[in-house]
Protein backbone atom coordinates (compact mmCIF):
# COMPACT_ATOMS: atom_id res chain seq x y z
CA UNK A 1 0.00 0.00 0.00
CA UNK A 2 1.47 3.34 -1.02
CA UNK A 3 0.01 6.43 0.61
CA UNK A 4 0.69 10.09 0.02
CA UNK A 5 2.24 12.30 2.65
CA UNK A 6 0.20 12.28 5.82
CA UNK A 7 -1.39 14.98 7.88
CA UNK A 8 1.81 15.73 9.73
CA UNK A 9 4.22 15.68 6.80
CA UNK A 10 6.31 13.20 4.91
CA UNK A 11 5.78 9.50 5.54
CA UNK A 12 9.09 7.94 6.50
CA UNK A 13 7.83 4.40 6.05
CA UNK A 14 5.74 2.75 3.35
CA UNK A 15 3.65 0.40 5.46
CA UNK A 16 2.91 -0.59 9.02
CA UNK A 17 2.15 -4.06 10.29
CA UNK A 18 -0.71 -4.37 12.76
CA UNK A 19 -0.34 -7.47 14.93
CA UNK A 20 -3.23 -8.36 17.20
CA UNK A 21 -4.75 -11.29 19.04
CA UNK A 22 -8.25 -10.09 18.09
CA UNK A 23 -10.34 -11.43 15.26
CA UNK A 24 -10.21 -8.94 12.40
CA UNK A 25 -11.82 -10.56 9.41
CA UNK A 26 -14.86 -11.16 7.27
CA UNK A 27 -16.28 -14.30 8.83
CA UNK A 28 -17.66 -17.22 6.81
CA UNK A 29 -21.07 -16.38 8.25
CA UNK A 30 -20.89 -12.79 6.99
CA UNK A 31 -19.44 -13.51 3.53
CA UNK A 32 -19.72 -17.22 2.78
CA UNK A 33 -18.02 -17.26 -0.64
CA UNK A 34 -14.25 -17.56 -0.17
CA UNK A 35 -13.43 -16.10 -3.60
CA UNK A 36 -15.56 -13.07 -2.86
CA UNK A 37 -13.94 -12.67 0.57
CA UNK A 38 -10.47 -12.78 -0.96
CA UNK A 39 -11.47 -10.20 -3.56
CA UNK A 40 -12.85 -7.93 -0.83
CA UNK A 41 -9.63 -8.26 1.21
CA UNK A 42 -7.60 -7.29 -1.85
CA UNK A 43 -9.87 -4.32 -2.52
CA UNK A 44 -9.56 -3.28 1.12
CA UNK A 45 -5.76 -3.46 1.00
CA UNK A 46 -5.77 -1.09 -1.97
CA UNK A 47 -7.73 1.61 -0.10
CA UNK A 48 -5.93 4.91 0.35
CA UNK A 49 -8.51 7.34 1.75
CA UNK A 50 -11.18 7.51 4.39
CA UNK A 51 -13.72 8.36 1.69
CA UNK A 52 -12.91 5.14 -0.18
CA UNK A 53 -13.16 3.17 3.05
CA UNK A 54 -16.53 4.69 3.96
CA UNK A 55 -17.90 3.86 0.51
CA UNK A 56 -16.50 0.33 0.82
CA UNK A 57 -18.19 -0.06 4.21
CA UNK A 58 -21.50 1.22 2.81
CA UNK A 59 -21.28 -1.27 -0.07
CA UNK A 60 -20.57 -4.13 2.36
CA UNK A 61 -23.63 -3.24 4.41
CA UNK A 62 -25.78 -2.97 1.27
CA UNK A 63 -24.64 -6.39 0.05
CA UNK A 64 -24.21 -8.42 3.23
CA UNK A 65 -26.03 -6.56 6.01
CA UNK A 66 -24.74 -4.85 9.15
CA UNK A 67 -21.05 -5.33 9.84
CA UNK A 68 -20.19 -7.80 12.58
CA UNK A 69 -17.66 -6.72 15.21
CA UNK A 70 -14.76 -8.54 13.49
CA UNK A 71 -15.43 -6.69 10.23
CA UNK A 72 -15.68 -3.31 11.99
CA UNK A 73 -12.36 -3.98 13.68
CA UNK A 74 -10.85 -4.99 10.33
CA UNK A 75 -11.79 -1.60 8.88
CA UNK A 76 -10.36 0.10 11.97
CA UNK A 77 -7.13 -1.86 11.49
CA UNK A 78 -6.80 -0.22 8.08
CA UNK A 79 -7.42 3.20 9.62
CA UNK A 80 -4.89 2.43 12.35
CA UNK A 81 -2.28 1.46 9.74
CA UNK A 82 -2.76 4.77 7.95
CA UNK A 83 -2.31 6.84 11.09
CA UNK A 84 0.60 4.68 12.25
CA UNK A 85 2.41 5.40 8.99
CA UNK A 86 1.89 9.14 9.54
CA UNK A 87 3.25 8.83 13.07
CA UNK A 88 6.29 6.86 11.84
CA UNK A 89 5.47 3.42 13.18
CA UNK A 90 6.72 0.25 11.56
CA UNK A 91 4.62 -2.06 13.74
CA UNK A 92 1.70 -1.79 16.13
CA UNK A 93 1.12 -4.74 18.44
CA UNK A 94 -2.23 -4.86 20.19
CA UNK A 95 -2.43 -7.82 22.56
CA UNK A 96 -3.50 -8.51 26.14
CA UNK A 97 -5.00 -5.03 26.64
CA UNK A 98 -1.74 -3.34 25.67
CA UNK A 99 -0.63 -1.44 22.60
CA UNK A 100 3.08 -1.40 21.78
CA UNK A 101 4.14 0.86 18.94
CA UNK A 102 7.50 0.30 17.26
CA UNK A 103 9.13 3.34 15.69
CA UNK A 104 11.52 3.36 12.74
CA UNK A 105 14.42 1.05 13.58
CA UNK A 106 17.16 3.15 12.00
CA UNK A 107 18.23 5.43 14.85
CA UNK A 108 19.84 8.00 12.55
CA UNK A 109 16.68 8.33 10.44
CA UNK A 110 15.65 11.92 9.70
CA UNK A 111 12.30 10.86 11.15
CA UNK A 112 13.62 11.55 14.66
CA UNK A 113 14.12 15.23 13.73
CA UNK A 114 10.80 15.52 11.88
CA UNK A 115 7.53 17.25 12.80
CA UNK A 116 5.97 13.77 12.99
CA UNK A 117 8.24 12.67 15.83
CA UNK A 118 7.95 16.05 17.52
CA UNK A 119 4.17 15.52 17.62
CA UNK A 120 4.77 12.27 19.49
CA UNK A 121 7.05 14.08 21.96
CA UNK A 122 4.47 16.86 22.41
CA UNK A 123 1.80 14.24 23.09
CA UNK A 124 3.99 12.67 25.78
CA UNK A 125 4.62 16.08 27.37
CA UNK A 126 0.89 16.84 27.45
CA UNK A 127 -0.12 13.37 28.65
CA UNK A 128 2.89 11.94 30.51
CA UNK A 129 0.93 9.09 32.08
CA UNK A 130 -0.74 7.94 28.85
CA UNK A 131 2.25 5.88 27.70
CA UNK A 132 5.92 5.22 28.24
CA UNK A 133 8.91 4.95 25.94
CA UNK A 134 11.01 1.79 26.05
CA UNK A 135 13.88 0.41 24.06
CA UNK A 136 13.84 -3.20 22.91
CA UNK A 137 16.98 -5.35 23.28
CA UNK A 138 17.78 -4.45 19.64
CA UNK A 139 17.67 -0.72 20.52
CA UNK A 140 14.36 -0.19 18.79
CA UNK A 141 12.30 2.62 20.31
CA UNK A 142 8.80 1.63 21.39
CA UNK A 143 5.88 3.42 22.99
CA UNK A 144 3.75 1.32 25.32
CA UNK A 145 0.12 2.05 26.18
CA UNK A 146 -1.65 0.00 28.84
CA UNK A 147 -5.41 -0.52 28.90
CA UNK A 148 -5.99 -0.40 25.14
CA UNK A 149 -8.44 -3.24 24.64
CA UNK A 150 -9.39 -3.10 20.96
CA UNK A 151 -8.62 -1.51 17.61
CA UNK A 152 -11.21 1.22 18.08
CA UNK A 153 -9.45 2.34 21.28
CA UNK A 154 -6.04 2.08 19.59
CA UNK A 155 -7.28 4.22 16.74
CA UNK A 156 -8.58 6.90 19.14
CA UNK A 157 -5.25 7.01 20.96
CA UNK A 158 -3.33 7.41 17.70
CA UNK A 159 -5.69 10.12 16.45
CA UNK A 160 -4.83 12.21 19.51
CA UNK A 161 -1.25 12.44 18.27
CA UNK A 162 -2.08 13.58 14.73
CA UNK A 163 -4.90 15.97 15.66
Amino acid sequence: MMRKAGLIGVNFIKDCQVDTDMEILFSDEYINNITERMSLYKELDDMETEEQLLLYEKNLIDRFGPLPKQAKELLNAIRLRWIAIEIGLETVVLKNNRMVRFFIAKQDSPFYESPAFHRVIDFMKQQPHAARFKETPGNKLTMVFDRVGNLTEALLVCKKIVS
